[in-house]
């Protein structure tokens, strides 16, 4: 396995056609969504597109079997979003793999904490790499069933 930096051109047809096939909304670099928590309280904030965002590809054999990408949501906030592994690859680390990048970026950048709002057909891999729940699930746009997660760093 092989995992490193992509682009957001080799990411997204990955998550428009197995991630979030039904999706209305444009797929963008990012997510102006913030932390709704620890006294934020603008649920949006366009000034998110300032940060950097990076993406991260598992390549097997040549072929990518795993996704993910983050961006910072405020100076000490660092966000998971668009994490995918191929169904076939479940269940090999491939996650975990794509965790330990996204936490690395997220300490380079300063960061005292890494969220996302996963479906609940993914919270193990989260709750595995130490995130914890906060709050309730949640009806999104692309499921009905998502909960933020958060990990301190």
């Amino acid at each position: 396995m092989n995992a490193f930096k992509i682009t957001f051109e080799e990411i997204l047809p990955i998550w428009q056609n197995e991630l979030w096939p039904d999706r209305q909304s444009a797929i963008e670099t990012h997510s102006a969504m913030t932390w709704p928590f620890d006294g934020f309280p603008n649920e949006i904030d366009m000034n998110i597109f300032n940060y950097e965002s990076s993406f991260w590809g598992l390549h097997r054999e040549g072929k990518l079997i795993g996704v993910n990408s983050g961006h910072k949501t405020s100076d000490m906030h660092y966000r998971s979003r668009g994490i995918w592994v191929h169904p076939e690859h479940r269940r090999e680390g491939v996650a975990q793999t794509l965790f330990n990048l996204l936490e690395l970026q997220a300490k380079n950048e300063g960061c005292e904490m890494i969220w996302s709002i996963p479906r609940k057909t993914a919270l193990i891999s989260y709750t595995k790499f130490g995130f914890e729940t906060v709050g309730d699930f949640i009806v999104t746009e692309t499921s009905e069933s998502n909960i933020y997660v958060k990990k301190r760093l």
